[in-house]
Protein backbone atom coordinates (compact mmCIF):
# COMPACT_ATOMS: atom_id res chain seq x y z
CA UNK A 1 0.00 0.00 0.00
CA UNK A 2 1.36 3.39 -1.01
CA UNK A 3 2.07 6.17 1.46
CA UNK A 4 -0.35 9.00 0.73
CA UNK A 5 0.78 12.62 0.70
CA UNK A 6 -1.31 15.80 0.59
CA UNK A 7 0.56 19.08 0.01
CA UNK A 8 -1.23 22.30 0.82
CA UNK A 9 0.04 25.84 0.24
CA UNK A 10 -0.73 28.44 2.84
CA UNK A 11 0.00 32.15 2.71
CA UNK A 12 3.04 34.11 1.68
CA UNK A 13 5.06 31.27 0.22
CA UNK A 14 5.70 29.12 -2.82
CA UNK A 15 9.46 28.96 -2.82
CA UNK A 16 9.67 25.46 -1.40
CA UNK A 17 7.61 24.13 -4.31
CA UNK A 18 10.11 25.73 -6.70
CA UNK A 19 12.94 24.05 -4.83
CA UNK A 20 11.07 20.76 -5.17
CA UNK A 21 10.63 21.33 -8.92
CA UNK A 22 14.39 21.84 -9.22
CA UNK A 23 15.35 18.58 -7.50
CA UNK A 24 17.60 16.63 -9.84
CA UNK A 25 19.08 13.54 -8.26
CA UNK A 26 16.51 12.06 -8.08
CA UNK A 27 13.83 14.32 -9.51
CA UNK A 28 10.59 14.52 -7.55
CA UNK A 29 8.77 11.94 -9.71
CA UNK A 30 11.57 9.40 -9.28
CA UNK A 31 11.68 10.19 -5.55
CA UNK A 32 7.95 9.55 -5.08
CA UNK A 33 8.13 6.33 -7.12
CA UNK A 34 11.16 5.02 -5.21
CA UNK A 35 9.39 5.54 -1.87
CA UNK A 36 5.96 4.41 -3.15
CA UNK A 37 4.34 7.76 -2.36
CA UNK A 38 0.92 8.46 -3.82
CA UNK A 39 0.51 12.20 -4.25
CA UNK A 40 -3.10 12.97 -3.43
CA UNK A 41 -2.77 16.70 -4.05
CA UNK A 42 -0.17 19.34 -4.79
CA UNK A 43 -1.23 22.68 -6.30
CA UNK A 44 1.62 22.59 -8.82
CA UNK A 45 1.71 18.88 -9.73
CA UNK A 46 -1.91 17.79 -9.55
CA UNK A 47 -4.21 17.97 -12.52
CA UNK A 48 -7.44 17.79 -10.55
CA UNK A 49 -10.08 20.42 -11.22
CA UNK A 50 -11.92 22.18 -8.38
CA UNK A 51 -14.74 19.60 -8.29
CA UNK A 52 -12.33 16.66 -8.09
CA UNK A 53 -10.32 18.41 -5.36
CA UNK A 54 -13.46 19.14 -3.37
CA UNK A 55 -14.51 15.48 -3.69
CA UNK A 56 -11.04 14.38 -2.50
CA UNK A 57 -11.23 16.76 0.46
CA UNK A 58 -14.68 15.42 1.36
CA UNK A 59 -13.37 11.82 1.28
CA UNK A 60 -10.41 12.76 3.50
CA UNK A 61 -12.51 14.67 6.03
CA UNK A 62 -15.09 11.87 6.18
CA UNK A 63 -12.39 9.27 6.81
CA UNK A 64 -12.93 7.47 3.48
CA UNK A 65 -9.49 8.49 2.19
CA UNK A 66 -6.37 7.91 4.27
CA UNK A 67 -3.79 10.67 4.51
CA UNK A 68 -0.39 9.57 5.80
CA UNK A 69 1.61 12.76 5.32
CA UNK A 70 0.34 16.33 5.28
CA UNK A 71 2.89 18.85 4.00
CA UNK A 72 2.06 22.49 4.63
CA UNK A 73 4.01 25.10 2.69
CA UNK A 74 3.48 28.70 3.69
CA UNK A 75 2.03 30.29 6.76
CA UNK A 76 -1.40 29.83 8.25
CA UNK A 77 -3.33 33.08 7.82
CA UNK A 78 -5.44 33.73 10.90
CA UNK A 79 -6.56 37.34 10.28
CA UNK A 80 -8.55 39.39 10.69
CA UNK A 81 -9.10 38.98 14.38
CA UNK A 82 -8.42 35.23 14.39
CA UNK A 83 -11.22 34.47 11.88
CA UNK A 84 -9.00 33.28 9.03
CA UNK A 85 -11.24 35.13 6.59
CA UNK A 86 -8.25 36.59 4.71
CA UNK A 87 -7.38 33.12 3.34
CA UNK A 88 -10.29 30.83 2.51
CA UNK A 89 -10.47 27.46 0.80
CA UNK A 90 -13.78 26.32 -0.69
CA UNK A 91 -15.55 29.09 1.22
CA UNK A 92 -14.13 28.30 4.67
CA UNK A 93 -11.05 29.58 6.51
CA UNK A 94 -8.05 27.58 5.31
CA UNK A 95 -6.71 27.55 8.88
CA UNK A 96 -9.67 25.40 9.90
CA UNK A 97 -9.20 23.08 6.92
CA UNK A 98 -5.51 22.62 7.79
CA UNK A 99 -6.45 21.77 11.39
CA UNK A 100 -8.96 19.16 10.18
CA UNK A 101 -6.41 17.62 7.81
CA UNK A 102 -3.77 17.58 10.55
CA UNK A 103 -6.08 15.62 12.84
CA UNK A 104 -6.46 12.95 10.15
CA UNK A 105 -2.85 12.83 8.96
CA UNK A 106 -0.33 10.36 10.31
CA UNK A 107 2.42 12.99 10.08
CA UNK A 108 2.39 16.75 9.56
CA UNK A 109 5.42 18.46 8.03
CA UNK A 110 5.96 22.21 8.03
CA UNK A 111 7.77 22.82 4.75
CA UNK A 112 10.03 25.85 5.09
CA UNK A 113 10.34 28.91 7.27
CA UNK A 114 6.90 30.38 6.55
CA UNK A 115 5.13 27.14 7.50
CA UNK A 116 7.28 26.82 10.60
CA UNK A 117 7.32 30.39 11.92
CA UNK A 118 4.83 32.49 9.92
CA UNK A 119 7.21 34.20 7.50
CA UNK A 120 6.95 37.84 6.53
CA UNK A 121 3.28 38.06 7.51
CA UNK A 122 3.94 37.16 11.15
CA UNK A 123 3.00 40.03 13.41
CA UNK A 124 1.08 41.84 10.67
CA UNK A 125 -2.62 42.41 9.98
CA UNK A 126 -2.92 39.03 8.25
CA UNK A 127 -1.87 37.33 11.52
CA UNK A 128 0.33 34.74 9.80
CA UNK A 129 1.37 31.88 12.03
CA UNK A 130 3.65 28.91 11.68
CA UNK A 131 2.48 25.40 12.51
CA UNK A 132 4.52 25.35 15.68
CA UNK A 133 2.22 28.07 17.08
CA UNK A 134 -1.05 26.30 16.28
Amino acid sequence: MSTTLYWLQGGSCGGDTWSLFNAASPDIIEFFKSLDIELLWHPGFSGKDADALEALNTRILSGQQRIDILCVEGSIICGPGGTGAYDTFFGKPKKDFVAELARRAGHVIAVGTCASFGGIGAGSAIEAKGLQFL
